[in-house]
């Protein structure tokens, strides 16, 4: 309640002349409790308000329903405030089309990084209740209204899929040459001079420019405290160079070069069913960095030498090794990783068996067994690129102890690791179709037959038979 009372005002304020205020009070606390309902009904059916969670889940930044809500209130907040700046020093001529709408360029970089954190239908929403609001209050002109819708919506469209900087680019390009069309155009329908036209066109320009550089300056403040995983920030993290992995290649290597190609796979993946490629592999490389607190206890990083594991009972054993998730995800959130990958972390064994020590507790004569005993702790994969994590790692895992195999029984190997996930129930929470687990085999046995391709045995090598040679490129 306090919340919204105070949302009430605050758009009061905003949505016109703070020096008007005292003269139509009434009315613009009645247009401000109109937005607050008509905002508040659809966070609500969207999932922002729901303790379920957020039904528009981002497909960029994959924001969780809290991060979503404080976003949306913070952009719009600012949003309205630079409107209101802007319409201050620029004594309200930044509201028409003689200086190209530049007071609005604050509302449409908001719009757009609405967009790119959580979803653009939200922002396509929001952006016209803020801009209905300004609109009712200071009577703007329908051909006003009408331009500033036009912008705004396309920019916000336009920089949706954004995956890289030249996203950025195509929709800053559009979005001036909207405004300027629309300046133009609106300062030559007023019947002025074929000169100020020209200069309301360029301050159209200047006003789309001026969203963008708002937009980005917005991302890059916003990304890292929310913990939202944009394309830079993944970009970021998929450098070899960060400081978690090269932790994780020294202290263990094995799992840092698994890790290498469950990220491979999991991008063949993803890009093979349309979800998110970059989260996938930058998810692949960091899924296993629970493994740093205790390398020696996982077979790739012993190095021939006699397992750990052998000085101790099969149930301490498999707690040990349930134990890397939940400090994989401690780890990760230590590091301001994003919100997105410290799911992932979390999920990607989901429930299944530590079947290697149950089995050996159940044949070694132990007191009774519990299976949940033997099993992680979960949650299972909620999203399409935690599934997939999840399958590439299990696949990349298996496929070690594979000698010389064709094509197709490899083929039959990831169907067999897959259908067996499927029927533990470990993908029941996700929304993976059969048609997409069968692209993302098909993207498996691609990358993993590209990785075990042949190479041809010099002379005075040390094959003792004269069958091909494989070599595994992790």
């Amino acid at each position: 309640m306090g919340v919204g009372m105070l949302a009430v005002l605050l758009l009061a304020l905003f949505n016109g002349d703070l020096r008007a205020f005292s003269a139509a009070p009434v009315e613009r606390i009645l247009i401000a409790v109109a937005q607050v309902g008509l905002l508040t009904a659809f966070f609500y059916q969207t999932g922002l308000l729901r303790p379920t969670g957020l039904a528009l889940r981002s497909p960029i930044a994959h924001s969780t329903r809290e991060a979503g809500l404080a976003l949306t209130l913070l952009i719009g907040f600012f949003s309205l405030l630079g409107v209101r700046a802007a319409a201050l020093v620029g004594h309200g001529a930044t509201l028409s089309a003689e200086l190209g709408f530049l007071a609005f360029a604050p509302l449409i970089a908001g719009g757009m990084l609405l967009s790119v954190l959580i979803h653009p239908l939200l922002a396509l929403f929001t952006f016209a209740v803020l801009l209905g609001g300004i609109a009712a209050t200071l009577k703007l002109p329908v051909l006003t209204l009408s331009a500033v819708s036009l912008a705004g919506w396309s920019a916000i469209l336009a920089i949706a899929p954004m995956r890289r900087r030249t996203h950025m680019f195509w929709a800053g390009a559009l979005l001036s040459g909207t405004l300027a069309l629309t300046a133009f155009g609106g300062s030559l329908a007023d019947a002025t001079g074929w000169l100020d036209a020209l200069s309301s066109g360029l301050w159209g320009i200047g006003s789309g420019v001026g969203a963008v550089a708002l937009f980005w300056l917005g991302l890059s403040l916003l990304e890292r405290p929310f913990r939202l995983a944009t394309p830079m920030t993944l970009l970021e993290l998929a450098s070899l160079e960060q400081p978690l992995l090269r932790e994780l290649r020294d202290k263990a290597p094995g799992t840092y070069f698994h890790s290498q190609q469950v990220g491979h796979l999991a991008e063949e993946a993803a890009l093979a069913i349309g979800a998110d490629p970059l989260l996938a592999r930058v998810a692949g490389y960091y899924h296993d960095i629970g493994k740093l607190s205790k390398p020696e206890f996982f077979i790739e990083n012993q190095d021939g030498i006699s397992s750990l594991h052998a000085q101790i009972n099969p149930t301490l054993s498999a707690r040990i090794i349930a134990a890397h998730v939940r400090e994989g995800v401690e780890l990760a959130r230590r590091h301001r990783l994003p919100t997105a990958v410290c799911d992932i972390i979390a999920q990607h064994h989901g429930t299944t068996l530590i079947t290697y020590f149950y089995y050996q507790a159940v044949t070694g004569g132990h007191d009774p067994v519990l299976e949940q005993h033997f099993r992680y702790e979960g949650p299972k994969p909620q999203t399409r690129e935690a599934a997939i994590v999840m399958l590439a790692d299990s696949v990349e895992a298996a496929s070690r102890v594979l000698g010389d195999v064709t094509p197709a029984r490899l083929a039959n190997f990831v169907h067999e690791i897959i259908e067996m996930r499927r029927q533990d129930g470990q993908l029941d929470e996700c929304n993976l179709t059969f048609r997409d687990l069968k692209l993302i085999e098909e993207a498996f046995v691609r990358v993993l037959v590209a990785s075990r391709h042949r190479r041809i045995e010099y002379p005075g090598g040390t094959k003792a038979h004269d069958e091909p040679i494989y070599a595994v490129h992790p």
